[in-house]
């Protein structure tokens, strides 16, 4: 069987595949040139996206390139957009980059760019003194220092990196044109926090519980980042509900993981703040349940004051002692000559008021009364003498000691009617008496001093009952 004349000889067969392969070779090794080109993504690997760029060329963008704000890629397979030529990597596969403006095409958009401040998208060609050659649709100057660029190696790596800038000097004439990308990062990482701290914050409302890590520590306050982008701060007043921080040191530290509870969120002003002291129950709120009026406690005292002296009845809770309610012995001109600090003392509560957080002690109310001690050395059957200080009706009261009252009952008289503490003339009395048959009761008036027995004794009501004593029953 004859060979098909159709197939070419395999000499000629090999140099036709040598030579497309030299062909491949020869363009890989071109310079990519020209400006922005429509790509499409046609293919994903996990460190780069494959665009085709036109023509069937095809080059890599760095996935890590490609990512949304949450890490995320932002492209799929099919998607379109600008591209521009940035070199070759070590594989000899060609780099793109996306291009992320508009650029000005004529002189006339590079001045209606520079006069409105517009972003345009260039492209750094090389690097020269003071920084580089940006192609922006003709060839600008980027300031190094503009270039947002902090160290030599990144300024090496910027070179074929399309970038996002502003025009901010522009001379027609001798076409010299400035641009500044420094201030572009800047802004668009600004308003990318911004973004951040509105989206995060618009999901929080007073009330809610959040949990976050010091930042760093104010005069005024601590900064606790919540999330990456959103920060909130806990203001001094808001850390303790029983004491008064000084300086947030004394509560936090910085790299301190809290707990936290939101106050305020202010979109417009992008401020949060938060409590820490609102995690726990305000002691303040329950203080009349725990420290009701007459019960009596024991706390050491913190300070003295020329108006009382302040106990801690329970850490971060202090009661006053008023310096009328040290003593009944005597007037006090300082607590200092009852008390001193880090003494642990007795004293009652007197009020307890949450709404001004203030405990209101006394010391005094502890103490016995003179009249206390006097009817404590009383027995019933004692002897006592008195002095009538009143008569009314059938009932005297007789002085016995400073405070200290006793009541007796005038005896009835044989016709059942008490006899008259006054009224009449002694003989007009007598001649009463004798009339109804029975001898006259005496007669008692005030400042007249007797004796008594005490019949009956009341400690807590501080009440005595009283009967004649053996003089007075002749």
């Amino acid at each position: 069987m004859q060979n098909d004349s159709r197939e070419p000889p395999e000499e000629a067969a090999d140099a036709s595949f040598g030579d497309i392969l030299k062909e491949f070779e020869a363009a890989g090794r071109r310079a990519p040139s020209g400006g922005p080109r429509r790509g499409t993504v046609v293919g994903i690997s996990g460190d780069y996206v494959l665009i085709d760029y036109g023509s069937k060329a095809e080059g890599v963008i760095p996935s890590a390139d490609l990512l949304d704000r949450d890490g995320n890629l932002s492209v799929k397979r099919g998607d379109t957009f600008d591209v521009a030529i940035t070199g070759r990597n070590n594989e000899g596969m060609v780099t793109l980059s996306r291009v992320a403006g508009r650029r000005p095409q004529d002189w006339d958009a590079l001045t209606r760019a520079f006069e409105n401040k517009e972003i345009i998208a260039g492209r750094i060609t090389a690097t020269v003194k003071g920084g580089f050659t940006v192609d922006v649709g003709t060839r600008a100057f980027l300031p190094a220092s503009r270039s947002g660029a902090r160290t030599p190696a990144e300024m090496e790596q910027l070179v074929g990196q399309e970038i996002r800038c502003r025009i901010i000097k522009l001379d027609i004439n001798d076409e010299d044109v400035v641009v500044d990308r420094r201030s572009v990062l800047e802004e668009e990482a600004r308003q990318m926090r911004q973004n951040t701290w509105e989206e995060a914050a618009s999901r929080l409302n007073p009330g809610d519980r959040v949990t976050g890590v010091v930042t760093r520590l104010a005069d005024f306050g601590a900064f606790v980042e919540l999330q990456p982008g959103l920060e909130g701060l806990i203001h001094v007043s808001e850390m303790s509900w029983t004491r008064r921080v000084k300086h947030p040191s004394e509560v936090l530290k910085e790299g301190e993981r809290v707990e936290a509870v939101v106050l305020k969120v202010d979109l417009a002003a992008s401020r949060l703040s938060l409590g820490l002291r609102q995690v726990l129950e305000n002691p303040w709120d329950t203080i009349k349940d725990r420290y009701p009026n007459g019960k009596v406690v024991e706390g050491k005292i913190t300070k003295l004051a020329k108006f009382g002296a302040f106990v801690e009845v329970e850490e971060g809770i202090e009661g006053l002692v008023h310096i009328s309610d040290f003593t009944n012995e005597r007037r006090i001109q300082h607590p200092g000559e009852i008390v001193k600090p880090g003494q642990v003392v007795r004293a009652i509560v007197l009020s307890a008021d949450p709404d001004a957080k203030r405990l209101k002690l006394g010391m005094k109310q502890l103490e016995a009364t003179p009249a206390e001690q006097f009817i404590g050395q009383l027995s019933v059957g004692d002897h006592v003498t008195g002095r009538v200080i009143q008569v009314q009706g059938d009932q005297v009261t007789v002085q016995l000691a400073e405070g200290v009252e006793g009541v007796f009952r005038v005896q009835e008289t044989a016709t059942g009617r008490p006899a008259s503490a006054s009224g009449g003339s002694l003989a007009e009395r007598l001649a009463a008496a004798w009339k109804g048959g029975t001898k006259p009761a005496e007669t008692y008036h005030e400042g007249q001093i007797r004796s008594f027995t005490i019949k009956a004794i009341d400690a807590a009501g501080k009440r005595i009952e009283l009967e004649l004593g053996p003089e007075g029953k002749s």
